[in-house]
């Protein structure tokens, strides 16, 4: 599964720049600032790590569903007497995930413009002290994604997005927990295409002079 992932986000990336090149093609790219709220207990008391993130979606300017393209890093770290997966002192967490699939969004025209997505991921999870991440994991999970941002002008968006995560399994120093987290962000970002999705209008023949 990791594999198929990692060959779906790689021929997503060959195909997206050409594509979105194309005439009628139109899309938005998205910058998150979040907080995240881990859910299995072991990750506390660093289980309300702050994240960044980038999604770009796009698709010919017509369709309501767009192919979207993300990738997400988060981090924590704090200085702990109790063991924090073995280590104690100055430690920390950190997360990084690619994701690839899908979003819609039908509102077309209009201030407001909500949208909602899902698809799947490829996570890693580390911990360690002093920045020193020793050791971590890999896993694939899936997420949905939940929110609404408001045009500013024509191209530029903010907004606020919800993200959910389930299905992921890492093995953390010997112990088995999951990356599964709830995320609330806010988003600041540009939309772009579209230039050629309205056929050109072609311009009026003035009548002929009357010569009679």
């Amino acid at each position: 599964m990791k594999h198929a992932i990692a060959a779906a986000a790689l021929a997503v990336s060959v195909f997206a720049a050409p594509a979105a090149r194309a005439d009628g093609m139109t899309g938005n790219t998205q910058f998150h600032l979040g907080q995240r709220w881990m859910d299995n207990d072991l990750w506390q008391p660093l289980d309300e790590p702050m994240s960044f993130g980038m999604a770009s979606d796009f698709a010919p300017a017509s369709s309501p569903v767009r192919a979207a393209l993300g990738f997400q890093i988060a981090f924590d770290k704090a200085d702990v007497t109790a063991p924090f997966f073995d280590d104690t002192g100055d430690v920390g967490v950190v997360f990084a995930e690619f994701s690839v699939g899908f979003l819609c969004d039908p509102v077309k025209k209009g201030v407001v413009r909500p949208y909602i997505g899902a698809g799947v991921l490829q996570m890693y999870g580390a911990t360690g002290s002093d920045w020193n991440f020793s050791d971590g994991d890999h896993t694939f999970g899936f997420y949905g994604t939940l929110g609404m941002y408001f045009k500013v002008g024509e191209h530029f968006n903010v907004g606020f997005d919800g993200r959910i995560v389930r299905g992921t399994d890492l093995t953390i120093v010997g112990r088995d927990v999951d990356g599964d987290y709830e995320q609330a962000s806010m988003l600041i970002g540009f939309s772009w295409g579209g230039g050629s999705s309205e056929p050109a209008s072609v311009p009026e023949t003035p009548p002929e002079p009357d010569n009679h």
